[in-house]
Order: structure tokens, then C-alpha cells, then sequence
């Protein structure tokens, strides 16, 4: 449990726990829009209409959202620098939620005009974010190398950005832009700059804090980093084989060290949020072998699709579904302590049975998504998005669960308070 000193740092339960809220939402949201337009998955190419808008219901709505949440919450207890300005931390949701959702409406109904209205306001919510991270950043007194990932995140944020706003120029102006390496420069930055960095970064921390374990070697985490900023600089300047050689290494040396580190752990389950972690980790690795494989044109058919699939819901979303099944009741169970009772037993905050439908069908749902890029049938794309769909509501209830076991006076059982 976090001592004293830490706790002090936390933002009161609302805030975070409004983001984390507002992911499982739209993470329903996508999946349902997915499913009701699952015929235009398998001829989907970048471009407006209802799977882009769900892709970036998930990008946006899920993954953002989450880590803007995850990160306001925890970097502070890491940096040992509370985040002062609570009203900024409100302000970003407000932001950022009708945003997305403007955003993602305009993108599925083809109005290119409202587009950027929406993403605008999405860009402040990541402005004003960008400056209440750099300010816990630059106070920072603890954990170096989680600190530098955030300054790495920090900087893909907002050059993504900027590669969002040009593109949305180009569909609502006509930009005469290079839209091809915009784009390819706008996915690298997002999913394996921002995203990923911020995953690499709190990993190092997170999961063995959470396993009870040594974190890796200082050394690893500093030369995977700057192997991966390697990696990233290549891969949005359009060099995609060299930035894939120099990712796998980062990959399978942050894979390799975090595992040691699990390995020598005092907590003897891990629970199948840890499974999910696991599948995240191997759809990184396999979509930067498909990227090359793309590059070198002697991928199989539907490889584009299968890529996007082992990116975003594979990696990204798998990665943060199951760190999310840990912290949440987690910091639910900090913030419902008190020194009289002391604090709430975790796994009376963790519906077990609904966590394990949980992983099962978000499992189904992207192995039936694979199986529909790479065969090119209808059939296995409309059962993966019904099981998605199925999966994030049972996510949504987990959610749910949590907040109203805190929230609403059903008490857990307590153990005794620590300092």
C-alpha cells in the first residue's frame, strides 16, 4: 500500500476516476459503431467514415483519456510532485470528451467542416495536459527514467498534434500536403511515440509495484529508451526498416528485463490482468514484424487490416485493459481508506468472475478480427466486433462496480491502515 507522503500527492478520487469512466464509455462506443458497420472493416483504408471514427473513439476516447487519467494520477506519486492545479485536471476532460465525441461524428458522418472545430478542441485538452505534465515533470524529485519517458511522451504529444491538424486541414481545406507521410509520421508518433512511451515508461514502476518485484536494471530502461526514440525519429522520417530493427530491440529488451523482474516477484499470482499484459507485449512485437514485412511487399493479403488490429486494439487497448483491471481498485481501495477503519481489501474491489468474461471476449474479439483481416470474410469481423462490444460493456460494469463500491456506501471489507 502507498505510505503516507504518497498518498498526500493523489488528486482526489473524482478526478481521475472521470477519465477512467469516460474510456469505458467510448470504449463501448466503438465497438458498437464497429459492429453496427462491421461490412466496411475488411475495405477500410484511411479515410472518413464510421471505422475511422471508431478507431479514433479508441485512440482518442480510450487510450488518451485512460492515460491522461493514469498519468495525473500516478507520475506525481513517481516524480514525488502533486499535481497543484486541480481545475486544469477538470478542464481537460471537459475538453476532451465532447471533442472526441464531436469529432468522431463528424468523422463518421463525412463532415470534414466540423472536423476541425472538434479537433481543436481535443488539441487544448493535449496543450493544456502537455503543460500540467511538464510542470509535475520539471519538479520532479524521484524515478529519472520514468521522468524522462514522460519528457519523450511529452514531445510525440505534440508534434502529433500538430500532424493531427494538418490533417485535418487537408480533408477540410484541401491542403496541398504529402498526406501519405503525414499520416505514416502521425501513427508512429501517436501509437508507438505517445502511447507507447508513456506504456514503456510506467511499466517500469507499475508492474512490479504492483507484483511486488525489483524494477529492471537502470541501464536496461535508460538503453531501451533511447533505443526506442531511435527507433521513433526513423519511423516518422518514412525510414520503416531500419525503425522496425531498432524497435524489436527495444521491445524484446523491455519485454526481457520486465520479465526477469516478474520472475524474482513476492506476490505469487498475477492474475489474469498479467495475461493480458503478456498478449499486449506479443502484439507489439508481431506488428512491427508485419510493418516490415509490408515495407518489403511480401506481406499476405489483409496485412494492413491485421496490422492496425495488432496495434491498436491488440497492443495499445489489450495493454491498458489489463493494467487498468490492477489499478483501478487499487487506487479505489487508497482512496476509500481511513484511519479509523483502515483501508478496503482489494479483492473486494475486483469482480473476479466479470474480469475473467472480461479477457475472454476481448481475446475472441481480436483473434476473430486477424482472422477476418487475413481471410477476408464478413462473418469473423461481425463476431469479433459483437464480442468486442461485449467485452467493453463488461469492462464498463467493472468500472461501474468499482466507483459504486466506494462511492455509494457499499463497504468492503477493511485491513488495518498503514502509514
Amino acid at each position: 500500500m502507498l505510505p503516507g507522503a504518497a498518498r498526500s500527492r493523489l488528486l482526489p478520487m473524482s478526478a481521475p476516476f472521470r477519465y477512467f469512466g469516460a474510456a469505458a464509455a467510448f470504449q463501448v462506443a466503438a465497438w458498437a459503431l464497429l459492429l453496427v458497420f462491421s461490412h466496411e472493416i475488411l475495405s477500410f483504408e484511411i479515410g472518413l467514415g464510421p471505422v475511422f471514427a471508431a478507431l479514433h473513439l479508441v485512440t482518442l476516447g480510450v487510450l488518451a483519456m485512460a492515460a491522461i487519467g493514469a498519468t495525473l494520477q500516478l507520475l506525481p506519486v513517481a516524480t514525488r510532485q502533486p499535481v497543484r492545479a486541480l481545475w486544469a485536471v477538470k478542464l481537460v476532460w471537459w475538453l476532451l470528451v465532447p471533442g472526441t465525441a464531436l469529432f468522431a461524428w463528424a468523422a463518421a458522418t463525412y463532415r470534414p467542416l466540423v472536423m476541425g472545430p472538434s479537433a481543436m478542441l481535443v488539441v487544448v485538452a493535449f496543450l493544456l495536459y502537455g503543460v500540467l505534465l511538464s510542470k509535475n515533470l520539471l519538479g520532479a524529485r524521484g524515478m529519472k527514467l520514468v521522468v524522462a519517458h514522460g519528457w519523450a511522451a511529452l514531445a510525440c504529444l505534440v508534434a502529433l498534434a500538430a500532424t493531427g491538424l494538418a490533417m485535418v486541414g487537408r480533408y477540410e481545406h484541401g491542403w496541398a500536403i504529402d498526406h501519405i507521410a503525414l499520416r505514416q509520421a502521425h501513427l508512429v508518433l501517436a501509437t508507438y511515440g505517445f502511447m507507447g512511451l508513456l506504456a514503456f515508461g510506467l511499466s517500469g514502476f507499475l508492474l512490479p509495484m504492483l507484483a511486488v518485484a525489483s524494477p529492471p536494471a537502470a541501464a536496461i530502461t535508460r538503453g531501451v529508451l533511447w533505443i526506442a526514440v531511435a527507433a521513433l525519429l526513423l519511423g516518422a522520417s518514412g525510414f520503416v526498416l531500419p525503425a522496425v530493427a531498432l524497435g524489436l530491440v527495444a521491445v524484446a529488451l523491455h519485454v526481457g528485463s520486465l520479465e526477469r523482474s516478474l520472475r524474482a516477484r513476492l506476490r505469487p499470482a498475477l492474475g489474469p490482468s498479467f495475461a493480458l499484459i503478456r498478449v499486449s507485449w506479443a502484439c507489439l512485437a508481431a506488428s512491427l514484424v508485419l510493418g516490415a514485412l509490408m515495407e518489403l511487399g511480401i506481406a499476405p493479403p489483409g496485412a494492413p487490416l491485421a496490422f492496425g488490429v495488432l496495434l491498436v486494439p491488440g497492443w495499445l487497448l489489450t495493454f491498458l485493459l489489463g493494467v487498468l483491471q490492477r489499478i483501478l481498485p487499487f487506487l479505489a481501495s487508497v482512496h476509500a481508506s481511513t484511519s479509523a477503519h483502515g483501508t478496503p481489501i482489494i479483492s473486494a474491489l475486483t469482480p473476479a468472475a466479470l474480469l475473467r468474461l472480461h479477457q475472454v471476449l476481448h481475446l475472441a474479439a481480436l483473434a476473430l478480427l486477424l482472422a477476418a483481416a487475413f481471410a477476408g470474410e464478413p462473418l469473423p469481423a461481425f463476431a469479433g466486433a459483437a464480442a468486442g462490444l461485449a467485452g467493453a460493456a463488461a469492462f464498463a460494469a467493472f468500472v461501474t462496480f468499482v466507483i459504486l463500491k466506494v462511492r455509494h456506501g457499499i463497504q468492503p471489507p477493511h485491513q488495518p491502515a498503514t502509514a
